[in-house]
């Protein structure tokens, strides 16, 4: 069937114009079935991607293939203390991280077991792009001896390379995976996405697309969506099939999150919830983030300033805190967020109360913490500019599960939790 633009099923006051797919892409993209072939988008008060894989943990940036940022299976810290703070620099990007072990978003990579306070190994890597751990395995874009445009291929626990994945392009993101495990997605810098067979390294399709792919792409029920530089969303089959593209409407925009029913954007000025099926709009508000989403079914947390929670379903605005600076983290019924005073904040993420009701514990971490946050079970990684100046690694954990190498630095406490 026919490439389907969304303005075929949208009415005349809900209408968003999306742009047509042109010469060979249009030829290369064609859909296995209409919009209403990928399911029925029916809003529900819980949108949560149930086909995510990743429950534990922080493998990946913003946790999982739908990048919801939000830790399900976990506890969040309650009794804060600084567990441990690197003596080496690195960008103020998540890590990816799995139980007291972190995996820098740096160059080269360090591997980093937090509670014993020791680096274990290094990986060449790319700054700013946060590697992902699958399997005891860890993929990562890099520049190796075997060329730019392989995907290396790592022991998370040694650092050792044992495989290259020869790709058509020079990657721009670790790669996002199929629900079933089978397919990994990479961004490449010429403005494509392939898809490769995880287990035999080949490649299974390229797609071209408008603009190049930096931010990860967000994967759920057969379904892959990208964000290009050139302001468009791509919503492919992980089978290669073209469904639907539309313009973003928006400067700067952040990597999508997917759910069951809709998948989210938002850039400058802009956040917006979209029907999966068709990329017709369910609503969209004017306050814009300035770093990624975080997702928990039923809110979307968005920071630019303030740390806003939006119904998922309409779109209201449930609370608010001020001032947040980094992206949200979500872990258990906890939401972590930087302050621009250098500050680690946890609040309350149900509930409407008001600030002072919000607000659990403040722990002073140094200038600056962001732009985004990985959290396990009992810790919180935070990139962090230290007062005397380096961009570094600050590991808050609870107190019950920290190593010995403990800071004395006490938490702030805030509201009640009731």
């Amino acid at each position: 069937m026919p490439f389907r633009s969304s303005s075929d099923s949208l009415s005349l006051t809900r209408r968003r114009v999306l742009s047509g797919l042109s010469g060979a892409t249009v030829a290369s993209m064609l859909t296995v079935g209409t919009a209403g072939c990928l399911g029925d988008d029916s809003p529900g008060s819980d949108d949560f991607p149930e086909g995510v894989q990743f429950d534990t943990d922080w493998p990946t940036y913003a946790h999982d293939d739908a990048n919801t940022a939000f830790l399900r299976e976990g506890s969040a810290v309650s009794d804060p203390v600084v567990e441990y703070e690197a003596d080496f620099g690195m960008p103020l990007a998540e890590p990816a991280a799995i139980g007291s072990v972190a995996y820098t978003a740096s160059d080269p990579i360090r591997i980093v077991d937090v509670a014993g306070g020791a680096v274990i190994a290094e990986a060449p890597g790319d700054s700013w792009v946060t590697p992902t751990v699958l399997d005891d395995t860890l993929y990562a874009p890099g520049v190796t001896v075997q060329g730019p445009r392989r995907m290396p291929v790592y022991h998370a626990d040694s650092g050792r390379d044992f495989r290259s994945i020869e790709l058509p392009g020079i990657p721009t993101t670790a790669p996002a995976f199929s629900n079933q495990r089978k397919t990994m997605f990479v961004g490449l810098r010429d403005e494509r996405i392939c898809a490769v067979d995880l287990d035999s390294g080949e490649v299974r399709w390229t797609r071209d697309l408008f603009g190049a792919v930096r931010k990860p792409p967000a994967v759920n029920l057969g379904l892959v969506f990208v964000v290009t530089e050139g302001q468009r969303l791509y919503c492919l089959g992980t089978d290669g099939s073209g469904y639907w593209q539309t313009q973003l409407e928006t400067a700067e925009p952040v990597a999508p999150v997917v759910g069951d029913n809709r998948v989210y954007v938002a850039g400058w000025d802009r956040i917006a919830a979209l029907e999966r099926r068709n990329g017709s709009v369910v609503w969209e508000d004017s306050g814009g983030v300035h770093r990624r989403l975080a997702f928990d079914g039923k809110r979307l947390y968005c920071s630019k300033g303030d740390l806003r929670a939006l119904d998922t379903a309409t779109g209201e605005e449930v609370w608010t805190y001020s001032s947040a600076d980094s992206a949200p983290s979500v872990a258990d019924d906890t939401v972590y967020v930087g302050t621009d005073e250098g500050n680690l904040v946890a609040l309350k993420r149900g509930g409407t109360g008001p600030l002072e009701e919000r607000e659990r514990w403040s722990i002073s971490l140094g200038d600056y913490v962001g732009h985004s946050l990985a959290a396990t079970d009992g810790r919180v990684f935070c990139p962090v500019t230290r007062d005397d100046g380096p961009m570094s690694l600050t590991v808050v954990a609870d107190a019950s599960i920290a190593g010995p190498n403990v800071s004395k630095t006490t938490a702030t406490a805030g509201g009640s939790d009731e």
